[in-house]
C-alpha cells in the first residue's frame, strides 16, 4: 500500500518540476519569437531591376507618361565629290509619351549645324521618332529611328536617321550617351550626318504608370 500511494505523489512533483521549467523558461521563448517571426526571408525569385516594379531613386527601369528632352552634340556631314566635309555644333529637342516597357514615341526638332556647300541654308529636320529601351538593363541600351521633313536649300526633303545609345535612369530623369545618322537628299545627292553627343529627358510618372 506504501508504495501504490507513494507513485502518485511522485507523479505529481514531477508535473510540478515540469511546469515550474515551463514557466522559466516561456518569458525568453515569448521574448524572441517576435524577433524569428520577424526576421526576413529570403525571397525565392530576384526582382528585375527595370519593368513596372518601381526600384530605388538610381537603376530604376523605364516609366510612362509624358516626356522632354533635350540634346547636345557634334554634327559631321560627310564629303561627296565637289563638297568635303564639315562639322558644327547640333541641337534637338523632343516631346512624346513614354511607356513602361520600354517603347517611347515622340516628336523632334534637330538643329544640326552644318551648311553642305550644296545647300544655302542650316540642316534641320522635325521628325517622328520611336525609341525602344531594354528595360531590364541599367544602363538602358536604346534604338531610335526618326522620319520627316527636312529643310534644307530653300526646299523640304524627306528626311530619316536611326539611333543608337544608352540612358541612365535616376528617379524620372534619363541621362542619354547617343549617336545617330542621318540620311538627307541635298541637291540630288543623298548626303549622311552623323551626330555624337548627349541628352537629358524627363518622364512625369502617370498614376499606375510607373
Amino acid at each position: 500500500m506504501a508504495s501504490s500511494t507513494r507513485i502518485p505523489w511522485m507523479q505529481r512533483l514531477s508535473v510540478l518540476a515540469a511546469a515550474a521549467s515551463f514557466t522559466a523558461v516561456s518569458p525568453a521563448a515569448r521574448a524572441a519569437s517576435p524577433e524569428i517571426l520577424a526576421s526576413p526571408r529570403p525571397s525565392l525569385f530576384a526582382r528585375p531591376i527595370g519593368g513596372p516594379v518601381t526600384g530605388g531613386s538610381v537603376g530604376r527601369g523605364p516609366q510612362g507618361g509624358p516626356l522632354l528632352g533635350v540634346e547636345g552634340s557634334w554634327a559631321t556631314t560627310l564629303a561627296v565629290r565637289g563638297d568635303p566635309s564639315q562639322g558644327a555644333g547640333a541641337f534637338g529637342v523632343r516631346a512624346g509619351w513614354a511607356f513602361v516597357n520600354g517603347l517611347a514615341l515622340h516628336i523632334r526638332y534637330d538643329d544640326l549645324g552644318v551648311q553642305p556647300d550644296s545647300s544655302r541654308t542650316l540642316l534641320q529636320l522635325a521628325t517622328l521618332g520611336l525609341r525602344y529601351s531594354v528595360p531590364f538593363l541599367v544602363p538602358l541600351p536604346f534604338a531610335e529611328v526618326d522620319a520627316g521633313p527636312a529643310f534644307v536649300v530653300g526646299n523640304v526633303q524627306f528626311g530619316a536617321g536611326a539611333g543608337l545609345g544608352i540612358s541612365l535612369p535616376i528617379g524620372p530623369v534619363l541621362i542619354d550617351v547617343l549617336a545617330r545618322d542621318w540620311l538627307v537628299p541635298i541637291a540630288d545627292t543623298l548626303r549622311q550626318t552623323i551626330t555624337a553627343g548627349a541628352g537629358l529627358s524627363i518622364v512625369f510618372p502617370t498614376p499606375g504608370r510607373r
